[in-house]
């Protein structure tokens, strides 16, 4: 589950990184839909960065419970 939410985390992250590279050479303030498209994807990161420490937590405890059993 970590590969796949890293490789997910991985690929939106470059996907914003090229679209403000590509808005940012157009010299002109970028149209509502592009603003929107960064948001969302930052969102998006936002929500698997969360879901992976949530995994790793979670991880962590049940560890920590087989540990003291």
């Amino acid at each position: 589950m970590q590969d796949e939410l890293g490789a997910l985390l991985s690929k939106l992250s470059h996907a914003q990184k090229e679209l403000i590279i590509l808005t940012a050479k157009t010299n002109s303030f970028p149209d509502n839909n592009t603003l929107r498209r960064i948001a969302t994807l930052a969102l998006n990161i936002s929500a698997v960065e969360a879901l992976i420490a949530d995994t790793q937590n979670r991880d962590k405890r049940a560890k920590m419970t087989k540990a003291n059993d």
